[in-house]
């Protein structure tokens, strides 16, 4: 289980404190304040509509109100045909899962079933004056959830996603730093390794799209909107940045790799130079609120020192491939550093 100070443990603590809350205010309308005959429903209600977001409880809140009052009609409509007996439940039960297929409710086939098994079980469902009293609870519900979760801290997930983006930053600065250092021990180095780990940090990436997503939902009429800081649009545009460090990353690994040891004889007027930018490069992923200043013009005056030497072949393919592939991490870098500055 995550710490209780991580936003995401919070953020589900808080989930459960609105659905109580929810639920418990549905209850003292329907039950106290109007005496509806099918109070029950209305907390049931309630907790299936408070979600993560505001955007999620609208829609599901909708699915839930409709799936609820096919519900209602469904245990009235079989024990009307059947009576109460096991083969109405089960007809009941039947037709709520089949209907959970139905695209306008869509996932909320046990909530059809689960309701007409409420209310058959209750002993009212031939009773047509209750139908008023149960869809009337059921609206209640859905309000109620819809209020708390709306009005009570409201979820917004911004922390979660800003946490992950950094994190990500973080382990490929380090994976770039590492490869930096190994290169530099002129040892045999296992690029393979290497680019296993841009593979890890490609998913931990993934997991930040998946927040990021989430932060969008959560932003949607929510009325803790926070203008200041960046939105699910600018998270978005790192995070392409970052496949793209990633990708030239990995890159470099394999480039490495296919040398077969060969970069113990690369060239001292190349190595030593292209690594320290590889090396800053990786540090400025990981400490992005320290200035430093841009490696792409380090690496063009290395690529323009080069071009007038005589290299052979096998060193120009290497060497031309490391200097492509670190300048647009270079790019990579200047973009993501200045932009998590701000949020910094």
């Amino acid at each position: 289980m995550p710490p209780l100070r991580s936003p995401a443990t919070r953020g589900e603590l808080m989930q459960i404190v609105k659905a109580v809350v929810a639920g418990v205010l549905a209850w003292l309308v329907a039950d106290d304040l109007l005496g509806l005959g099918s109070a029950f429903l209305a907390p049931w209600t309630a907790l299936l509509t408070v979600h993560a977001t505001v955007y999620r409880s609208l829609t599901r809140g909708a699915q839930v109100v409709g799936a609820t009052v096919l519900g209602v009609l469904v245990s009235y409509l079989v024990v009307e045909m059947a009576g109460y007996n096991a083969i109405a439940l089960g007809a009941a039960m039947l037709v709520g899962m089949l209907a959970g297929l139905l695209r306008p409710i869509r996932n909320e086939g046990s909530t059809v079933a689960t309701t007409a098994l409420f209310v058959i079980t209750a002993g009212q469902a031939e009773q047509a004056p209750m139908l008023v009293d149960r869809l009337s609870a059921t609206g209640i519900g859905v309000a109620a959830g819809l209020v708390v979760n709306a009005l009570l801290v409201a979820p917004l997930d911004d922390l979660s996603a800003r946490q992950q983006i950094d994190s990500v930053c973080r382990r490929l600065g380090t994976l770039i730093g590492n490869m930096a250092d190994e290169v530099g021990s002129r040892k045999d180095v296992d690029a393979q390794s290497w680019i296993e780990q841009s593979r890890q940090t490609d998913a931990a990436l993934g997991r930040a799209w998946e927040l990021v997503r989430h932060t969008r939902e959560a932003r949607f009429a929510n009325p803790r909107r926070l203008p200041q800081d960046l939105g699910p649009s600018d998270y978005a545009a790192l995070l392409l940045r970052l496949e793209e460090g990633i990708a030239q990353t990995r890159a470099i690994a394999r480039t490495i790799d296919q040398a077969k040891g060969g970069h113990t004889g690369w060239s001292e007027q190349f190595c030593p130079r292209w690594l320290h930018a590889l090396a800053v490069l990786g540090d400025q992923l990981e400490h992005p609120e320290e200035e430093a200043r841009s490696q792409r013009p380090e690496l063009e005056s290395l690529v323009a020192e080069l071009s007038s030497t005589d290299l052979s072949q096998d060193h120009w393919l290497a060497y031309g491939s490391l200097i492509d592939s670190t300048i647009h991490i270079s790019d990579v870098v200047d973009d993501i550093t200045a932009s998590r500055r701000v949020s910094v």
